[in-house]
């Protein structure tokens, strides 16, 4: 599996620290806090990038959707957006870093024999029962990279898939990927997230009175 245990893992020093000071604050304004997992995943996101070394073009994985995706998108150009952050969900508190055109890169997870003697961070990363977030991500940023392995790899050759044309639906009238069918998946009943409470109608003619 090619392990690489506790290389160059250890607490934060002061210089790294300083470092990362400003994304902890930047991450309160675009997470909405710091949580334990956005803290982690600064350090994480850190650690990879330190070990893969100045690269031209990066993507990244990450294995969970909870805060990490928003550190990855704080301290790279990779987004889930522009494509180049891929998001698993598997839950696992995991992400690698990768040569966006060689493919090899740095994968980081928890170092679980460090983790165990920390017990409030071990709790949290078992969801065991109502924890202090804030004593959970104190203790995170003060552990730091100690509570890290890292594993190098080479990931699978990855092919976005082209944006297909597009159609109008017939029921609900907006445009939606023409490989569906007539109706979207909304209206064809395979997924739906919402129900209206407006008149679509009267919602259209406030739109026209308040842009004319």
């Amino acid at each position: 599996m090619g392990i690489s245990h506790q290389v160059e893992a250890s607490q934060l020093s002061a210089s790294t620290m300083k470092r990362l000071q400003p994304y902890f604050e930047q991450g309160k304004d675009f997470h909405g806090y710091l949580s334990p997992g956005l803290a982690l995943g600064i350090i994480m996101v850190d650690f990879a990038k330190e070990i893969l070394g100045p690269r031209n073009l990066v993507s990244a994985v990450v294995e969970t959707k909870a805060c990490i995706p928003d550190a990855v998108q704080l301290m790279t150009s990779c987004s889930y957006g522009n494509g180049w952050m891929r998001v698993k969900d598997w839950g696992k508190v995991a992400l690698t870093l990768y040569d966006k055109h060689e493919l090899n890169g740095i994968r980081i997870f928890p170092n679980w024999e460090e983790i165990k003697k920390h017990s409030l961070i071990e709790r949290w990363l078992m969801r065991g029962g109502n924890i202090d977030k804030e004593e959970v991500t104190k203790d995170i940023i003060k552990a730091g990279r100690s509570i890290c392995s890292w594993q190098r790899v080479r990931v699978a050759p990855y092919k976005r898939v082209k944006n297909s044309p597009l159609a109008l639906c017939s029921l609900c009238g907006e445009s939606h990927p023409a490989i569906d069918g007539d109706l979207c998946v909304r209206c064809n009943g395979r997924e739906n997230y919402y129900e209206g409470t407006d008149n679509v109608n009267e919602v259209v003619k406030l739109v026209k009175k308040t842009t004319s």
